[in-house]
């Protein structure tokens, strides 16, 4: 899972009694962005993965104070332990692997953009750190933390040149929302 962020997976109510008691309407699935994050967060909390993700909000919540990077630190866990229980998680992976393959239809010329422009070394860094981790079999998420924060931090400082690599991500984004979305109207009674 890479396209997941942890704003994703964390509630916007940190009580967990109020995110199991809200009942949700099968008519208004797809109305707001609010409604399948709730979703996701009781489905997320009903899993085999509970603690983990417990473990991940409260992971976020502290780097978030501290105003450092949580995707690097605090996803490796939650990742692993729904791999292992692929067998429930296996919408919220699905719908991840269709946002990624819509962003290999576009690697191309993303990499020829971000190889140029004010990020080119910021990228490289990125680029040389991923074939390390893979070469090496180690994790991306966890080795690569520090150089994805600063690519991200050069991008949004480049916003305008590379307004065409965001409209692919958010694309991208949006598609595994939907997914997402449809997958929990399914499972309305």
């Amino acid at each position: 899972m890479g396209i997941t962020s942890s704003a994703d997976l964390r509630p916007e109510n940190s009580d967990p009694k109020s995110q199991k008691e809200k009942q949700v309407q099968p008519e208004k699935v797809g109305d707001s962005s609010s409604l399948w994050r709730d979703q996701l967060q009781v489905f997320m909390k009903e899993g085999p993965c509970k603690e983990t993700y417990t473990a991940f909000q409260d992971c976020v919540e502290e780097t978030a104070e501290k105003k450092k990077e949580s995707i690097g630190k605090c996803f490796p866990m939650l990742d692993k332990c729904m791999e292992a229980h692929s067998d429930y998680y296996q919408p919220i992976l699905a719908a991840e692997n269709a946002a990624l393959e819509l962003l290999m239809k576009e690697e191309e010329r993303l990499l020829a953009m971000l190889k140029g422009g004010g990020c080119k070394e910021s990228f490289m860094a990125w680029l040389d750190c991923s074939e390390e981790a893979e070469k090496n079999k180690q994790d991306f998420i966890t080795k690569c933390a520090g150089v994805s924060a600063k690519l991200d931090k050069c991008l949004d400082a480049h916003s305008e040149y590379y307004q065409p690599y965001f409209a692919v991500v958010k694309t991208a984004e949006e598609h595994m929302e939907n997914e997402v979305q449809a997958f929990f109207s399914r499972k309305q009674p």
